[in-house]
């Protein structure tokens, strides 16, 4: 079975010092004995400001075997819908509001949209807004 990677998984597992390292690194072997890893490419994008080159961060996706998925309409536009859903709801007095989160959305919708399960160690708001999708957290 193919498996979806977040950053936050990919990022746990090429840092020993993360919480979650040994878990990043366990259960990304045991699901790629299942099938492929998949990134999108925001993936790589936010995979990329870790790196010094285009070089060094091509050579360690390669050397992790992840393929690469890019995003189709359906993805993109359930990924506005999240973070539309995400805007009105912060709108609270006293929410907390985030910059950050298209990213997660336009992961967490191409993850949904394909069917495919997702590993992250950032589950919060794929649950919340990706109700239909397989979410494998710590």
């Amino acid at each position: 079975m193919t498996t979806f990677l977040d950053t936050s998984v990919i990022m746990s597992a090429i840092n020993h010092g993360e919480d979650h390292h040994d878990w990043s690194v366990a259960t990304i072997e045991e699901r790629r004995a299942e099938g492929p890893l998949v990134i999108a490419d925001i993936v790589y994008s936010e995979f990329s400001a870790s790196m010094q080159s285009r070089e060094e961060t091509d050579a360690a996706i390669a050397a992790w075997a992840f393929e690469r998925l890019g995003n189709n309409d359906d993805a993109l536009f359930k990924a506005g819908q999240a973070y539309k859903a995400y805007r009105q709801k912060k709108r609270a007095p006293g929410e907390p509001f985030k910059n950050n989160v298209l990213p997660d959305f336009l992961i967490g919708a191409l993850a949904e949209v394909e069917g495919i399960p997702l590993l992250t160690t950032n589950q919060d708001d794929f649950i919340k807004y990706f109700p239909n999708l397989q979410v494998i957290h710590p």
